[in-house]
């Protein structure tokens, strides 16, 4: 797994598509700047795992 890949993920809450390194996502904290559902969520975390393939 390559951590500075740049990856785009739909917030699974708002649609919002995000383009950020995969760094970013992992990052303690961060949230979508739509509608704040924090990356952490399952949801989330799911779509990032599926953006990375």
């Amino acid at each position: 797994m390559q951590e500075d890949k740049t990856i785009t993920v739909s917030c699974p809450k708002c649609g919002s598509k995000i383009t950020e390194k995969l760094s970013h996502f992992k990052t303690p904290g961060k949230s979508c700047t739509a509608c704040c559902r924090p990356f952490s969520s399952t949801r989330f975390k799911m779509a990032i795992e599926k953006a990375q393939e």
